[in-house]
């Protein structure tokens, strides 16, 4: 009988290596499987090593950090170039810098955030939801230690 119990909590089979959903999950016969195919997940592990059941409400989260990455000092050329290619999205100034994000997705709820501060210049992929202020101190803590974040610039 392939039912999934009201109680049960929506599931989901996720390939971390793949950033990629298998496929929903169901229970048949007490135990966890694929929806299509009524895989299980050592089945799956076969194809998949690092296959694993998570919640569907983890999934958004695992995709996001899937495609986030560090920060990286970049080039004024590059930080411009990116300035001028789409029109900004969240473009903000204070704390001694500037910050705007990218208006494309890289994926899921992460884009492509770029960061001025002083004279020099950065990128990471992150959630879009971040803030100005987060940016510019994430900044500062990873390159610009000796920095104030309350500097009058």
């Amino acid at each position: 009988m392939n039912v999934n119990p009201p109680t049960a909590a929506p599931m989901a089979f996720f390939v971390p290596s793949h950033n990629a959903v298998y496929d929903r999950a169901t229970q048949l016969d007490g135990q966890w499987v694929t929806q299509r195919e009524a895989k299980t997940l050592e089945s799956l592990r076969r194809l998949y090593p690092d296959a694993e059941l998570i919640s569907a409400t983890l999934v958004q989260e695992k995709l996001n950090d899937g495609y986030r990455r560090p920060w990286v000092e970049i080039t004024e050329a590059r930080y411009i170039d990116q300035l001028e290619t789409l029109p900004p999205v969240d473009w903000c100034r204070g704390y001694g810098g500037e910050s705007f994000k990218s208006m494309e997705f890289t994926g899921g709820d992460v884009t492509a955030i770029f960061v001025r501060y002083g004279a020099r210049f950065f990128e990471c992929h992150d959630l879009h939801t971040r803030h100005h202020r987060e940016l510019i101190g994430d900044v500062i803590a990873r390159f610009c230690l000796d920095a104030s974040l309350n500097s009058a610039h």
